[in-house]
């Protein structure tokens, strides 16, 4: 299975990153090693992976501002070839994330001015064959959700976990710090969700489905940022599905470790290459 034409909904926002040695302690004042700027946010970092594979990609989710930073993410979407069109741009100011990155490679968030955001219209879904939601948007659209299945021959991509699932996915993309084993296997077991990928950084990570558990164990990496690693893994799970089980999850892992331990773009063919060292292991 690979799918024709997808779309994510979620977060869209600036991403204004600062690598440090270490947090700062409480009042205490600290300088960066480094600081950049980059389009951010869940949907803009799948939809761009999701093009850069030669996918028909669309993407929804917060209003953006007619601002500065609102021009910057829209100049980036159409140099990306991605399409967002039912994407809200207004007078208000674009939300943004400050990422503080340390010398493990661990990200601390903190993100603003999405409190008074409007959202895109998630109805009209039927030119789309695959979805992906990330976990910052359910409560705007959950009442859409339950008979999202049902209504739409949709695959549904579901990237972090924060609100209660009671509605059907085919696949969750989930830190190991946001739920428990206990709660993903119910999951599982009620059949609300196919597949469940528990990840943790440089760790193995978890495939669960009603056949049982795997340990995908990842390529030996150290950790340079882990931003956007986790939405590479949902992309390209979004994007090619998993009729082709086992090869696509180690593809998919290969791409989040090639976005969080190296500076190379996930290209399919990258990820072809890096996959090779992925391991699966039954549980």
């Amino acid at each position: 299975m690979s799918f024709k034409n997808i779309l994510c909904f979620g977060t869209l926002n600036p991403d204004l990153i600062y690598f440090v040695d270490e947090l700062p302690s409480k009042g205490d004042d600290i300088r960066s090693l480094n600081s950049s700027i980059r389009p951010g946010g869940t949907a803009i970092n799948c939809s761009e992976l999701i093009s850069l594979w030669n996918k028909s990609v669309h993407v929804r989710g917060n209003s953006i501002g007619s601002d500065p930073m609102g021009k910057y993410l829209v100049d980036y979407l159409k140099e990306n070839n991605i399409n967002f069109d039912g994407l809200i741009i207004n007078e208000s100011l674009t939300p943004t994330c400050s990422i503080f990155v340390d010398s493990s490679g661990e990200r601390t968030i903190i993100s603003s001015g999405y409190e008074d955001l409007e959202w895109s219209n998630f109805e009209n879904l039927n030119n789309f064959d695959s979805l992906i939601i990330d976990r910052y948007s359910i409560k705007f659209i959950k009442d859409k959700l339950k008979d999202l299945k049902k209504q739409n021959n949709l695959f549904v991509c579901q990237a972090g976990y924060e609100y209660e699932i009671n509605y059907k996915l085919d696949f969750l993309i989930v830190s190991k710090d946001e739920i428990s084993v206990d709660e993903a296997n119910n999951l599982i077991d009620s059949k609300t969700v196919e597949y469940i990928l528990l990840t943790s950084s440089n760790l193995p990570a978890r495939l669960l489905s009603a056949e049982g558990a795997i340990e995908i164990v990842p390529p030996d990496f150290k950790t340079i940022n882990s931003n956007g690693a986790g939405d590479a893994t949902a992309a390209y799970i979004a994007a090619f599905g998993v009729d082709d089980l086992i090869p696509n999850i180690k593809k998919a892992c290969a791409a989040g470790a090639i976005v969080a331990g190296t500076n190379d773009k996930p290209t399919v063919e990258k990820i072809e290459e890096i996959s090779q060292l992925v391991e699966v292991n039954p549980r």
